[in-house]
């Protein structure tokens, strides 16, 4: 015969049941919604100022209480970009950013050799806060403060 015994049973079930709870405790959770916003912001911010070294034009990252879009300048002008990597994106419901002063937005503007103008934003969620901004080196920091508020 080929059966299998109840007990062998079992122990199938139970293991499965273990990678199941062992997928469910790292998945990802509301606690992370934070760090992801932030992450996606960082991720743009590296991104337009790649494009602003190879496109040889200065680009800017808006950042607004509905999310952020990236633009390029031409002449005298902002135009948004809307390319598959430079799409605006909204904030999850729950992140708001946190301005300096009474200000609306800011702006962080990348020129055509990579070096930044010093800029930084927090995005807060829940009680929570993070951080993110370029540093008067160019860099894109996140968490932590950068250069100048």
């Amino acid at each position: 015969m080929c059966g299998f015994t109840l007990v062998e049973l079992m122990v199938v079930l139970f293991i499965v049941g273990l990678m199941g709870a062992a997928v469910m405790l790292t998945a990802p959770g509301e606690g992370d919604v934070l760090a992801r916003d932030a992450d996606t912001l960082a991720t743009q911010l590296v991104r337009a100022q790649e494009e602003a070294i190879l496109g040889t034009r200065a680009i800017q990252v808006v950042v607004d209480a509905a999310g952020h879009r990236v633009e390029r300048q031409d002449f005298d002008r902002w135009d948004a970009l809307d390319d598959a990597p430079f799409r605006s994106v909204e904030w999850t419901p729950g992140t708001t950013p946190a301005f300096e002063g009474a200000a609306d937005r800011v702006t962080f503007r990348f020129d055509e050799s990579g070096g930044a103008r010093v800029a930084s934003v927090a995005l807060q969620r829940d009680g929570r806060r993070v951080r993110i901004g370029v540093g008067d080196d160019a860099r894109i920091h996140v968490g932590g403060e950068a250069g100048a508020h």
